[in-house]
């Protein structure tokens, strides 16, 4: 649903884009493009400044990254920096050189995104400024690709700047290069995030990730910090964004485990839903503990969280089930 309603909603601004631009030239158009251009250039530039990362892997944003010696990053910087400069200028040479700049930054955000945040993650208010950064790069190139049009629309009256102007571009362009070329030589042009040490002051590893238990290897992926309460060879329970989760392997069934307790159930499709025993110490409603379980081949995942907090229960639980693995751990 999200899908279609994001073409639907790219469909009808393109729509409203070609026909309020493509169609013909005027010189209000033309201002109007370059004006736009350097006010969404200008808002990626500051979500450079936000968080890109979670904080379970660091909590960087472009500028540490970059500082950092990421390439990628630096490139990218190089190249917004370059084309906002450009986009200030009215001469259709530099317009130009503005806009392929512009289509060269977005390939090097996307290759960024896909090595730092590789395969599909949960996204949070936290790191979604890379995410809001990419949708303005595409609108942008929008932007660009109608500009170009409007200058070749009309040439006549193209501004074609002196040889001062043209010097003046390149120094400036050639400092920015040189400064990225600094950084990549100084902070090495490794492109991959450096690890973070996630152990707490008991030794306790609470690095997100892949987690291994088992002599045979048992793995699956979490998506936020955990600290391991217990493992050995068919079971582990550790505890991950403040839910208690266990995986077992002794081939034991759900429904056997509730009975066994005594515990009633209610089932959304595969997942059994239900209220864990009061301790005497629950008496409220916000205190209450409840589980949701699922079994995946001889494994069986559960989860307990309190009230209120179902939706990030079943998002961990899913997280498990989809990446859950026997034999070898998933990231040799």
């Amino acid at each position: 649903m999200e899908t279609l309603f994001f073409w639907i909603a790219w469909g009808i601004i393109s729509v409203w884009a070609l026909r309020t631009f493509y169609f013909s030239f005027s010189k209000e158009k033309l201002e109007r493009l370059r004006k736009t251009s350097v006010g969404l250039t200008a808002s990626v530039l500051v979500l450079t400044l936000l968080p890109w990362l979670p904080p379970f892997l660091g909590g960087a944003n472009a500028v540490s990254l970059a500082l950092g010696g990421n390439t990628l990053a630096i490139l990218l910087f190089v190249l917004l920096i370059i084309s906002l400069i450009f986009f200030f200028q009215k001469e259709y040479l530099f317009l130009k050189i503005a806009a392929v700049l512009t289509v060269l930054a977005t390939l090097a955000l996307f290759a960024l995104m896909v090595i730092i945040r590789p395969g599909t993650f949960t996204l949070s208010l936290y790191d979604i400024a890379s995410i809001v950064a990419v949708l303005i790069l595409l609108t942008l190139n929008v932007a660009v690709f109608l500009l170009w049009q409007q200058m070749q629309l009309l040439k006549k009256d193209e501004v074609v700047p002196d040889m001062r102007k043209k010097i003046n571009a390149g120094i400036i362009s050639a400092v920015i290069l040189i400064l990225g070329a600094y950084l990549i030589v100084s902070g090495g042009s490794d492109t991959n995030i450096t690890s973070v040490d996630y152990t707490d002051e008991q030794g306790v590893v609470v690095d997100p990730g892949v987690v291994c238990f088992g002599e045979n290897k048992f793995s699956f992926k979490l998506d936020t910090p955990y600290a391991i309460l217990s493992d050995d060879e068919i079971s582990m329970a550790l505890t991950t964004d403040s839910r208690f989760v266990t995986v077992s392997a002794n081939g034991e069934s759900i429904e056997e485990k509730l009975a066994e307790f005594g515990m009633r159930f209610t089932k959304e499709g595969d997942i059994y839903m239900y209220e864990m025993p009061a301790d005497g110490n629950a008496n409220t409603e916000d205190e209450k503990t409840f589980g949701l379980s699922r079994e995946k081949g001889r494994f069986l995942v559960s989860v307990f969280y309190t009230t209120g907090n179902e939706e990030q229960a079943k998002q961990i639980l899913s997280t498990v089930l989809d990446s859950l693995q026997e034999g070898v751990c998933i990231n040799e």
